[in-house]
This record gives C-alpha cells, sequence and structure tokens, in this order.
C-alpha cells in the first residue's frame, strides 16, 4: 500500500515538475520573441515605405541592409503612417489586399497583428512619429511551433516516467518473489518460511495453541541426481513438491528450504494429526513418479516436531525436527520419527563428530591400515585393501561405520577420498621398491566420491605423486554408485580403465546391479558380500547364491573374491566352487603397513 502511494506521488511530482518546466520555457521563449519583434519595429522604421508620391525616409541605407538581415524571422509590415507633431499625416503605406490599419490587441495568443509608434528624430521636415501595424502570423506560428515541441517533449517525458516506474515495479515484484519464493518449484523459500513460522510461533504462544512441523528429506535422491543428471533430479523435485502439495491441509505452509528438504508446517495440529499427515504423505511418495521417460520410486524420511515441547523458536522447532529427521534415518529410511530429548544428545554427539572430522586431516588423525586379500589355495597375498581409520583426541577411536555416513553426508568425503588414494598409492610404491611386485592394492570409492567432478583428476595425481603404475591400483566402487549408470557414469569409467586402473564391484549382491551393466561396463572383479559368506556352507540359500555368483563372473571373464572369510570351512567351501580369493579374518585383520 505504502509502495502503492509513494509511485503515484512520485508521478505526480514527475508531471508537475515538466509542467512547470514548460511554462517556464514557454515564457522565456515568449519574450524572445517579443524582444526580436520590438527590435525588428525599431530597424524597420527607418524603412516605412510611404505613398508613391513621398519619399522614403532612411537613416542609413547600409545600416537598413544590416537590420533587414538580422531580423529575418519577424513581422511583415502591413501599413505605416507618418505623422507629424500635430497630428497630421505626411505619408502613409498601405500593404496591397489590406483593407484598412489592424488593430491593437493586448495579448499575445490569437493575434493578427500589432501596431507599433516610435517618434522620429529631427531631419529636413518637422519633427513627427511613425505608426506602424505588423502581421503577428510568423510569429505566432513559431510560438505555437515551439510549444508544441515542448509540450510533445513533455508528454513523452511523462510517458517515459511511468515505463520507468512500471519496470521498476516490475524488478521489485521480481526481487521479492526470489526473496521469498524457491525458483525451482514456486514453493515459498527458507527465508519466508522462518518469517512464517516466527509469526504462526507468536500466534501460538498469545493463545496457548499448538503447531507442528514436518521436515522431509529424499532418501536416496543423490544417487538418482548424479547417476541420471540434474536436470531429471531437478524435475524430480518439481514431481515430489506437486504430489506432496495435494495433501497440505488448508492455511499450512508447504515450504522447500533447499536440496530435497522440504517443511510442512501446520498451525494447531497436534501429535495425532502430524501423525496422520506424515502416514499420508509416505503413501503418496510411494507412488511411481514418471520423470523424462523414466519411471522412479523415490521415498522421505519425515522428522516432526511439536510446538511448544519440543521448541519454543523458529531455530529450536527447526532443530528438534531435523533431529527427528536423522532418527528416522538412522531407523532405515522411508518413515518417520517424533522428536526426543534422547535425540537431541544424538544430534549434539553428531555435530561434534562433524566437527571433529573436518579437523581430522589437518591434525594429522586419519591413518590408512591394510587387510590382505589372498590367493586361498596358498595363502599367498595377492593384494591389500586400504581401509581408513581415526583417532579422535577428543572422541577416541571412531569407526569408520560412524564417520564415512557423515564425510558423505557434508562433502568431507572429497577430502577423504584424495588422502586415502595419495597414502595407499604412495605405501604401494614402497612395497614395489622394496620387491614384493605382485602387490596390488585396492582402495574404496563412495557413491558420491565417484560421481563427483574430480575422481579421474584426484587418481591421476595420486599416481603422478607415488610414481606408481596404474596397473598396481584397484578402485572398489559399490553398486549404489552404480544405480541407473548413466552415460556420465560410463564415461567415468572408461576414462579410468583406459587409464590402467582396475575396477572392482564391492558387496556385490545387495545392491542394484544387473547383468546387462556387468556385460557393457568395465569392471574387472566382483566382492561378494560378507553377509552371503558368513552362514556357507550350511545355509543352502546363500550357498546358492554364492553358486550363481561364481559361475556368472566366470562366464563373464570376472574374477571373484568374497569377504568376510573367517573359517577353514568358508575357505574350503569356496574353493571347491572356484572362488580362488577371499578377504577376512582368517587369513588377517586390518593393520598397519
Amino acid at each position: 500500500m505504502i509502495d502503492a502511494v509513494l509511485d503515484r506521488v512520485h508521478e505526480l511530482s514527475t508531471a508537475l515538475a515538466l509542467g512547470i518546466a514548460t511554462l517556464v520555457l514557454i515564457s522565456s521563449e515568449s519574450t524572445a520573441l517579443r524582444q526580436d519583434f520590438q527590435q525588428h519595429l525599431a530597424a524597420q522604421a527607418s524603412l516605412a515605405a510611404v505613398n508613391s508620391a513621398a519619399a522614403v525616409i532612411v537613416r542609413n541605407a547600409d545600416s537598413a541592409q544590416d537590420d533587414l538581415a538580422a531580423f529575418r524571422l519577424a513581422p511583415e509590415i502591413l501599413s505605416a503612417r507618418i505623422l507629424l507633431r500635430d497630428g497630421s499625416t505626411f505619408a502613409s503605406y498601405r500593404k496591397a489586399g489590406r483593407g484598412g490599419d489592424a488593430p491593437f490587441w493586448a495579448g499575445w495568443f490569437g493575434l493578427d497583428s500589432i501596431e507599433y509608434r516610435m517618434p522620429l528624430k529631427q531631419h529636413d521636415m518637422a519633427v513627427a512619429e511613425i505608426r506602424l501595424v505588423a502581421d503577428l502570423a510568423p510569429l505566432r506560428e513559431r510560438l505555437q511551433g515551439f510549444v508544441s515541441v515542448v509540450l510533445g517533449a513533455a508528454l513523452l517525458a511523462l510517458v517515459l516516467a511511468r515505463a520507468l516506474m512500471a519496470s521498476r515495479r516490475r524488478a521489485k515484484d521480481g526481487m521479492l518473489q526470489m526473496a521469498h519464493f524457491d525458483t525451482l518449484t514456486g514453493l515459498p523459500n527458507r527465508s519466508d518460511f522462518e518469517a512464517v513460522t516466527a509469526q504462526v510461533l507468536a500466534r501460538a504462544a498469545r493463545s496457548g495453541g499448538h503447531a507442528a512441523l514436518l521436515f522431509f528429506d529424499l532418501d536416496n535422491f543423490k544417487v538418482i541426481n548424479d547417476s541420471l543428471g540434474h536436470a531429471i533430479g531437478d524435475q524430480l523435485l518439481k514431481a515430489v513438491a506437486m504430489q506432496l502439495g495435494r495433501i497440505v491441509p488448508t492455511g499450512a505452509k508447504f515450504s522447500r528450504l533447499g536440496g530435497d528438504e522440504f517443511t510442512l508446517l501446520v498451525e494447531g495440529a497436534d501429535r495425532h494429526q502430524a501423525n496422520d499427515l506424515a502416514a499420508q504423505a509416505m503413501r503418496t511418495l510411494n507412488q511411481p513418479m514418471r520423470v523424462d521417460g523414466h519411471e522412479l520410486g523415490i521415498d522421505a524420511s519425515i522428522g516432526i516436531a511439536l510446538y511448544p515441547d519440543d521448541g519454543d523458536s523458529v531455530d529450536k522447532l527447526l532443530r528438534s525436527a531435523d533431529s527427528a529427521l536423522y532418527a528416522a534415518k538412522a531407523a532405515g529410511k522411508q518413515t518417520w520419527r517424533f522428536f526426543s530429548v534422547e535425540m537431541d544428545h544424538r544430534a549434539q554427539d553428531r555435530l561434534a563428530l562433524e566437527a571433529g572430522l573436518r579437523r581430522a586431516l589437518e591434525r594429522g588423525e586419519l591413518r590408512m591400515v591394510y587387510q590382505p586379500i589372498v590367493e586361498m589355495g596358498t595363502g599367498r597375498p595377492a593384494g591389500y585393501e586400504a581401509l581408513m581409520r581415526w583417532h579422535s583426541p577428543d572422541l577416541g577411536e571412531v569407526p569408520p561405520t560412524l564417520f564415512i555416513p557423515v564425510a558423505e553426508e557434508t562433502g568431507l568425503i572429497h577430502a577423504l577420498g584424495d588422502f586415502a588414494l595419495h597414502e595407499a598409492c604412495t605405501q604401494t610404491r614402497s612395497w614395489l621398491d622394496a620387491g614384493r611386485t605382485e602387490i596390488i592394492v585396492s582402495v574404496n570409492v563412495s557413491a558420491r566420491q565417484f560421481n563427483g567432478p574430480t575422481l579421474l583428476a584426484s587418481v591421476r595425481q595420486a599416481l603422478l605423486d607415488s610414481g606408481l603404475p596404474p596397473s598396481h591400483l584397484d578402485l572398489e566402487i559399490t553398486e549404489t554408485a552404480l544405480m541407473g549408470a548413466g552415460q556420465g557414469v560410463v564415461d567415468i569409467l572408461n576414462d579410468l580403465h583406459a587409464l590402467g586402473v582396475s575396477l572392482s564391484l564391492d558387496d556385490f549382491g545387495i545392491g542394484y546391479a544387473s547383468l546387462s551393466q556387468l556385460k557393457r561396463l568395465p569392471i574387472h572383479k566382483l566382492k561378494i558380500d560378507r553377509s552371503f559368506v558368513m552362514d556357507i556352507p550350511h545355509d543352502n540359500d546363500d550357498a546358492a547364491i554364492i553358486t550363481a555368483i561364481v559361475g556368472m563372473a566366470e562366464a563373464l571373464g570376472l574374477s571373484v573374491v568374497a569377504e568376510g572369510v573367517e573359517t577353514p570351512d568358508q575357505q574350503a567351501f569356496l574353493c571347491a566352487l572356484g572362488c580362488r580369493r577371499g578377504q577376512g579374518y582368517l587369513f588377517g585383520r586390518p593393520a598397519a603397513a
């Protein structure tokens, strides 16, 4: 409302300023025209023509010509009379076609003529005066033309001013849209969410009411985004926003905080209503979505916080919902959890873990250990898998199952991956120099690291810095990283293969790899997940699965490594199937180089 009033005031002030400027210019030009006219008549007074019987009275012929040249635009003389002092006419002149003396009008606009009187100095005749009547049409036309130009310019300026104000309003509206709404989905953004939530909580505080905040995070969205491309990922986010938008209650606030995170704020909702909304959201998202020819299934984890029990401010309520969301993901994803005090403690522990991990590289707290991969028939080491360990002065020995997921979520996995590659390649170079020329080192590459833009460059740099031949480096990639296996994934795999490193598919059997993928991707080795090994030879199902994997690998020309081998019976069973290499506590635990 205030902006509209200010725009109107600005528009009126602009018009007023233009009007005043126009009047000033017209007045100035009128004065200039009047002065031109008077100067012309003063010059023409010496050139007044009389009838044919009278002589022309002139001051000086040359001067008269100069005067004529100086006032070419001035009015034309219609009639003239030279009057003597006693009032009698000495001589007169009237332009042909004019019926008589033109009247004298005091005003300027609409005038046809004007009379001008001028005393004549004493000559050979008696002292007299001259009366001239001049045609004002040329002056009027000049003045009208000037006024037209000025008014036209003023009108154009006013139109431009209005256009500029309209453009300013549109730009302001666009900035307002960008400031409060997400450009991809059109939903309110984090800034708008925080402002509206503050208002809702203030109302609830005054009335003693309630509110529920549901915090959504899509499960495995990163994998889809990286494997199928960001364009598909963006379309999926829009589809999710549309699907969830259908269940939003009247008056609720549905927002996108960023990435694949959404919030739903429901004023007046209690625990029971929030639970129903979460269940409804799960049912909605369980329906496959078709995006650019791909039929995608997407699930979500949901954290729920209630006002005022779980937080009495925007920050506290959102932090509680985030803690509940983390608990939902830890519970296996595709579910929801309500906030509890215990979750807050776990959230604080996670923050401490993240903060410590950020400092771990700088402080030299990370180290690599190596577990042997052996030829099961002879027990001779064929290589080592490099595994990362972290000993924190504050947190003690932190297992990889805790800090690796945090590294992946925060993006620290790229720095940790570079460190692992450099350390493993340098150590293997040392083994080669010591005469152990058969050794190959395996380094794990996470899904997020594999789909990042720097993996190929990191591998090249590690090989260059260490001097390790590429044939002695094996990269272990999880099946999750190959989900969808878009062209970008295939290109990276081919580039790594061309570099000369070998590629292994880790934890095979529990992920998403298909036979068609194995056929077209440059994979050299399959590592059978330990979950299938731990119960053989007594579990017939596991034995059948391993038998099938080994037979398939042999048919495709792939080598096989069985993980988690801990007993001689397991070793004997695997050797009988044709699985030549194994890794597990039976052959050695991870240890320093």
